[in-house]
């Protein structure tokens, strides 16, 4: 994947299911929603966004038909469910709780376990004979029946911040709260027994987070990293060092991004929508700082601020300029649609996004631009916070 724009032919999308009912007023907040979805209108409104890709000749792949498929091979379950409960020691429920949760699910069906593997579990859904071996543990023996032994995954339909591909290597998310870890856990079981080309090495280890909407891919070998809320300064160093050196990226920029709910990836203050365009959210921007990467004689990172990003990025790009798109033309606009994703955009093509259609002023910016906007409804779906950029893992690109 070598640019945001060039023609998509193949994506990877997760349909939200049951996890979402599992989102109740004591624990939506811990799993990082501001509210609490309606599915069936979550479902209806991934669907039509689903439905127009497919119209537009883009293949759409299932996040838990690939669970599946990769459950179905022993050595691809062993990691699906070493990703779900981790090492035993590090299980915070205790060695006899992960033993059970692990024999249970390593006994599922391939389509079950995919399922369970982002419902979660409750004691209840366990076996008897689980349930029995369960209550002489320490840490679930008194817990009532509708307790999570495993918790959901409510966040997985945001595969973006999961995966990133950039050229032809990949880089499975390393989630920055609890309530993601074991999904960046499970993308990496999958890549694993695909036996997929990473971006970083084996030994990349460490409390380096980084997650996918803080990746663009921008084009012409240049690939500009958030740094944040989700993406750590270490993070963007290591994945820079890894880029310029194995010849992945020639150029490495980085937005740091401001500390809020509103900006938590860069793909909420910008996404690209053609070669030379950027929808952003200048109200937001105003506020980022912007670096270029470099290695230096010895091969470590050096950082140099820029003092005009965009100009920076035009320059990486090849252009004499980039045109900036804004988000809308007030400031209550900006600020307002800034909530429901509006720079949140997919790129099908060049000059072509996908959009929701509650975020008027944007759409309304795009279009005045001369760039086409397809717009979904997605009232529910933006309730987690993430729009069609985040709702998509592009997996192929025409190449730019």
């Amino acid at each position: 994947m070598d640019s945001e724009t060039a023609t998509l032919r193949r994506v990877l999308l997760h349909r939200p299911g049951d996890e979402l009912e599992r989102l109740v007023p004591e624990n939506h907040r811990d799993l990082l929603f501001d509210d609490i979805p309606w599915l069936s209108a979550a479902q209806h409104e991934h669907d039509a966004f689903s439905a127009l890709l497919r119209d537009h000749g883009v293949s759409v792949v299932e996040l838990t038909d690939l669970l599946a498929a990769v459950a179905a091979l022993p050595d691809g379950r062993r990691r699906l469910v070493d990703a779900a409960t981790g090492p035993f020691a590090a299980f915070p429920h205790g060695r006899r709780a992960a033993r059970e949760l692990r024999g249970w699910l390593h006994d599922l069906a391939p389509e079950r376990l995919a399922a369970h593997l982002l419902l979660g579990a409750t004691l209840e859904e366990l076996p008897a004979h689980r349930r029995v071996a369960l209550r002489e543990s320490l840490g679930t023996g008194d817990r009532p029946p509708a307790w999570l032994a495993l918790p959901p995954l409510p966040n997985a339909m945001f595969v973006r911040d999961t995966l990133s591909w950039i050229g032809e290597h990949c880089a499975a998310g390393r989630m920055a709260s609890t309530a993601r870890a074991r999904e960046g856990a499970l993308i990496d079981a999958l890549l694993s027994t695909a036996q997929a080309p990473g971006v970083l090495a084996a030994d990349d280890t460490g409390p380096l987070t980084r997650e996918g909407g803080d990746i663009m891919v921008a084009g012409a070998g240049c690939v500009v990293v958030g740094v944040g809320r989700r993406t750590t300064a270490a993070a963007a160093e290591t994945l820079a060092r890894s880029l310029l050196t194995g010849g992945a990226a020639r150029r490495v920029l980085t937005v740091s991004l401001p500390e809020s709910r509103q900006t938590m990836h860069l793909d909420t203050v910008m996404t690209m929508v053609d070669h030379d365009t950027v929808l952003v959210s200048r109200t937001h921007h105003q506020d980022c700082r912007w670096h270029t990467l470099e290695l230096d004689r010895s091969g470590e990172i050096r950082a140099r601020a820029a003092d005009d990003g965009f100009a920076a990025l035009a320059n990486a790009l090849d252009l004499p300029a980039l045109r900036i798109v804004d988000t809308g033309d007030d400031g209550f606009a900006v600020r307002r649609e800034q909530w429901s994703d509006a720079a949140n955009v997919l790129a099908l093509r060049p000059g072509l996004v996908v959009a929701y259609d509650r975020n008027d002023s944007a759409n309304r910016c795009l279009r005045r631009a001369g760039i086409e906007v397809l717009t979904f409804p997605g009232s529910e779906l933006a309730r987690g916070r993430g729009g069609p950029h985040c709702l998509s893992c592009p997996l192929l690109r025409d190449p730019s």
